[in-house]
């Protein structure tokens, strides 16, 4: 109930913001910085790139619209995962596995799965995008690997936003 009840919140917290003054519009179609994901998936899906990611305060990224680009077609809202949560819903099954290899499960944080089913998504000659560090500026960003050396990079939590840049983007390109 409480989750139906916030999900109602922001329905109209939208519907309010759709129907403000055209000044006022542009700079409110998205969550409040306090619930925003950081997801950056409206980003990726603005057809006028009016969108942009910045740091704020503690350097967590989060949308910035420029009212001059939007032309509030409203596609931000409808990929936000923050304004549609979706329905919670019990696994129909629940597996754990582990890599044989103790070598690689040592340098890995997923009992070494993440680089068995990269490899074999390599093997059928696929692209494979993950959490990396970008050096020197030791920021970690989405990017992809297309071989074997390339995933080294991927492997192991992370713990920090992962700045997705047009990483959406690309993929749907692919």
């Amino acid at each position: 109930l409480e989750q139906q009840l916030q999900q109602k919140k922001y329905i109209c917290l939208a519907h309010i913001f759709r129907n403000l003054p055209e000044s006022e519009s542009a700079r409110v179609m998205l969550p409040p910085p306090t619930k925003c994901c950081g997801c950056s998936a409206c980003y990726a899906v603005c057809p006028k790139r009016a969108i942009t990611m910045k740091p704020d305060a503690e350097g967590f990224l989060l949308p910035v619209i420029d009212k001059t680009l939007c032309v509030n077609c409203g596609q931000c809202q409808k990929v936000c995962p923050v304004l549609h949560p979706g329905q919670k819903r019990m696994p129909l099954a629940v597996y754990a596995a582990k890599a044989k290899d103790d070598e690689l499960r040592m340098k890995s944080s997923s009992g070494g799965m993440f680089t068995l089913l990269a490899r074999e998504i390599l093997k059928q000659g696929g692209v494979v995008y993950g959490a990396g560090w970008e050096k020197p500026a030791w920021r970690v960003v989405h990017k992809s690997a297309e071989n074997e050396e390339e995933l080294d990079d991927l492997r192991g939590s992370k713990y920090v936003q992962s700045d997705m840049g047009d990483t959406f983007r690309v993929v749907k390109k692919q």
